[in-house]
């Protein structure tokens, strides 16, 4: 196991997660979102490549509606 900080939250998770695995351990359920890792984005075609790391900050930001 490893901690992460996840939207300022620290969780602890399961080592070798990639972002899309995270994603549907933290049962995000809003499609469309932005993920940055220390505040580096990661592109959606990346989610799978992108392996999460001890200590790592990790933002998920879901779409506001407004105008």
């Amino acid at each position: 196991m490893i901690k992460v900080s996840v939207n300022g939250e620290v969780k602890e998770i399961e080592e070798g997660l990639n972002i899309h695995q995270l994603i549907e351990v933290l049962e995000y359920k809003v499609k469309g979102f932005a993920v940055a890792v220390n505040t580096t984005f990661v592109p959606i075609s990346e989610y799978h490549k992108k392996i999460v790391q001890e200590g790592d900050k990790i933002d998920i930001l879901a779409p506001v509606q407004g105008g």
